[in-house]
């Protein structure tokens, strides 16, 4: 075995920098949203267990002038803000929390989805830490972290899946008409998911490659011998 294929290098542990990279980025975009999520979430505790936790008022107050182009502006930052951590997990949808049954009773869905899924997506971010620290290390020759079988698997299945979403929002218009979030921002995130999937996938197949490529140097090694 080569002392390349031995030797370490030092890189940014990617496979920790990105999940949780990702969660202090959600946490930032839901902070406006806070008293709002705590009214969610006793909502959903009072669904749960009636009796020990009070029920939550909501207060709503409807404004009786047209929404200025400022009020419009501020309204549509704050649905991004809430959109945003689910769409930056993606593939958190991908395993059955996209459906309504998967929200606990007393919750709205969006609320829900930004909450829970940077949280799933913790595997996904970290899987696909470990394919760019993968292909990083490949270029000296090194088949580390060694990328596994279930590992390429997930991140096919999630780039497969990313991919058939984004060509289905783009040519079906009744599936954008009906999608749970903004179409053109479903595409960007899709689009995003599709490529980080296929690094993973890359990844596995580089170092299928190198192993290879190592067994037949020590091979002729040993016949020079």
């Amino acid at each position: 075995m080569s002392e390349n294929f031995m030797k370490r290098t030092s890189h940014v542990p990617f496979r920790w920098v990105l999940p949780i990279a990702q969660l202090v980025l959600c946490g930032e975009l839901l902070w406006p949203w806070k008293s709002v999520l705590m009214l969610q979430l006793r909502s959903a505790a009072h669904a749960r267990w009636p009796t020990t936790v009070e029920k939550p008022v909501f207060q709503i107050t409807t404004r009786i002038v047209p929404p200025t182009p400022r009020d419009q502006s501020t309204r549509t930052l704050a649905e991004l803000r809430l959109t945003t951590p689910a769409l930056l997990n993606m593939p958190s949808g991908f395993v059955g929390l996209a459906h309504r049954a998967s929200v606990p009773k007393g919750m709205l869905p969006e609320f829900w989805r930004a909450m829970s899924w940077p949280f799933v997506g913790v595997i996904f971010w970290w899987i696909t830490g470990r394919g760019i620290e993968a292909l990083l290390a490949s270029r000296s020759r090194l088949v580390s972290p060694a990328i596994t079988w279930v590992e390429t698997v997930i991140a096919l299945l999630v780039s497969f899946s990313a991919g058939s979403l984004v060509v289905g929002l783009m040519v079906d218009p009744s599936m954008r008409s009906e999608f749970i979030f903004p179409w053109k921002l479903a595409i960007l995130a899709c689009g995003l998911w599709t490529f980080l999937g296929a690094v993973t996938v890359v990844a596995r197949l580089v170092q299928w490659w190198i192993k290879r490529r190592l067994r037949a140097d020590a091979g002729k090694q040993v016949v020079a011998a």
